[in-house]
């Protein structure tokens, strides 16, 4: 699926790059955002209003989870998904450097997860520590296997460097329904209770930090736009 979205992508845009009169491809916007890569058609449909539509993609760790593991573990994040957003410049055009606001919707998969290997771990027993070694791993994710529409609003600038690219910068918020850690691995109910409280522990802790935050996040995207 993701090759035939490619080919049809390059296919949209060597057809526009020569056919100058199609002038729904105004130009092409790649940048990064909290959700990874982002590639963006621009269609301006007047001097002042833009409209970009395109993909986000990202794999990778991230970050570390630390809390109450002898060693750090690696929180491994995925975010694909469609968006399209309207800008409106109020300082300066589409072509020239200035200020904009922009309304944003994405339809969206951000999933986290990690892999905990409980082999390595040291657990408490009464006044005891100890060690089991062979409970294996289990792995702990974010609850939201399907994709979700993420409204977003963001103020932004536009620097133009010459008449066929300019940078832009922008900033904002966005409405997220931050899912819950859950334990993904069937083999947890096997293991030892003094094992199993750890693992309890570790998930309670990861969604008390996740509800810190809420369902008011902030988003950023530095892009690099190509005009046609």
């Amino acid at each position: 699926m993701k090759s035939k979205v490619l080919i049809f992508l390059l296919f949209f845009f060597c057809n526009s790059v020569i056919a100058k009169p199609n002038k729904f491809l105004d130009g092409l916007e790649i940048g990064i955002s909290e959700k990874g890569v982002n590639f963006n058609l621009i269609n301006n449909i007047s001097s002042k209003n833009q409209i970009t539509v395109g993909l986000h993609n990202f794999d990778g760790n991230i970050s570390n989870l630390e809390y109450d593991l002898s060693e750090p573990v690696p929180i491994f994040y995925s975010s694909k998904g469609f968006q399209v957003s309207f800008k409106r410049f109020f300082t300066g055009n589409n072509k020239q450097s200035g200020f904009f606001k922009k309304v944003g919707l994405e339809l969206s998969s951000l999933k986290a997860s990690s892999t905990i290997d409980l082999n390595s771990q040291i657990y408490d027993l009464g006044a005891l520590t100890v060690t089991c070694r062979t409970c294996g791993n289990v792995k702990i994710e974010t609850d939201n296997d399907s994709y979700k529409f993420i409204p977003s609003f963001s103020l932004g600038w536009q620097k133009k460097i010459n008449k066929n690219f300019n940078f832009s910068i922008s900033a904002g918020i966005q409405y997220f329904e931050m899912p819950a850690v859950k334990l993904l691995s069937s083999n947890s109910e096997n293991q030892p209770p003094y094992v199993q409280t750890k693992i309890n522990s570790i998930i309670q802790h990861a969604n008390e930090e996740l509800d810190k935050y809420g369902n008011i996040i902030p988003t950023i995207l530095i892009t690099s736009n190509l005009i046609f």
